[in-house]
């Protein structure tokens, strides 16, 4: 069947259908995930994937480059303020639908609908306008769209969303799965695109029910999953808050703290008393469609 599939992945690849081929490439390599990562299937359908991933890096490079050069965008001076730049440090752009704007400044205007680029070194914060209930935080080589009020697709890197809001539903979207999060209560998250474009998820406040296709995961301030291609989850596994405060760069790198900064806090207290033993440990990628890397690093005593 691994076989079959890698077959498929080729003739899609070769076809230019390059989302579809690293879909049934990605099956392809769950169907082997009990394999050694030596052996020589799983070795041959990993390279066709990093063929087929660069294919398509080039051809999104070459059909921009081929769209009509007059085609038009609307002046700046029409872009809705559905977002405001409220911190930025680097070099962060913003394009699609209207001119681009090469080099955000602190309280412009960024539209639904916009694309935001962040450069290595850099970061943005977004909040919105007026209400103010969302944030919106990226740093080093992101990628994100703006596709409403209440929906971003994140293409690449590291991004924060915290919703301080009431009964509300915010969905998220990477390239190969997107997930709806459902709270009650104001809440807060961190994401990282994961190499099989599926997306790493971290509660940081408020207890959210992670929505994907059918499957459905609860997860409260401390836990992470990841939403894998194709549909579902992964197991679940708990990061110490204390830590994360002061090792996320989406958390500390900006001048101002974050609205919930001190709950956040608190979180972390009422973690550690309830927190018998801890693992010093890793949590890495997830490179196929199935499961993530975890490296222990040592575990302290009880």
């Amino acid at each position: 069947m691994a076989e079959r599939f890698l077959g498929e992945g080729v003739s899609l690849t070769d076809r230019g259908e390059f989302a579809e081929s690293v879909k049934i490439l990605n099956r392809a390599l769950g169907i082997l995930r009990e394999f050694p990562s030596s052996h020589p299937l799983r070795v041959r359908i990993e390279k066709q994937l990093r063929i087929t991933k660069g294919k398509s890096v080039v051809s999104r490079y070459e059909n921009r480059s081929l769209r009509n050069k007059n085609s038009e965008l609307l002046p700046l001076k029409n872009e809705s303020n559905d977002y405001l730049v409220a911190q930025i440090f680097g070099k962060v752009s913003s394009r699609k639908v209207w001119l681009p704007r090469e080099n955000l400044e602190l309280n412009n205007p960024v539209a639904v609908g916009r694309r935001i680029t962040v450069f290595p070194n850099a970061g943005v914060e977004l909040v919105s306008n007026p209400t103010k209930h969302t944030v919106i935080r990226s740093l080093n080589a992101s990628s994100i769209d703006l596709i409403s009020s209440d929906e971003i697709s994140l293409h690449s890197g590291f991004s924060l969303l915290g919703v301080y809001k009431n009964d509300h539903k915010f969905t998220v979207g990477a390239p190969q799965t997107s997930i709806s999060i459902n709270s009650d209560t104001p809440f807060a998250c961190l994401f990282e695109v994961a190499t099989n474009g599926g997306l790493k998820s971290i509660a940081l406040l408020g207890k959210i029910t992670l929505t994907n296709e059918e499957h459905e995961i609860e997860l409260l301030p401390g836990e992470l999953c990841f939403a894998m291609p194709g549909g579902g989850f992964s197991r679940k596994m708990s990061v110490e808050l204390s830590t994360l405060m002061v090792t996320s760069r989406l958390i500390t790198s900006f001048s101002k703290p974050l609205p919930f900064m001190n709950k956040l806090k608190q979180q972390a207290m009422m973690q550690a008393l309830r927190t018998r033993k801890r693992y010093r440990t890793v949590v890495g990628d997830a490179r196929n469609g199935t499961d993530f890397e975890v490296k222990v690093l040592e575990s302290s005593k009880p």
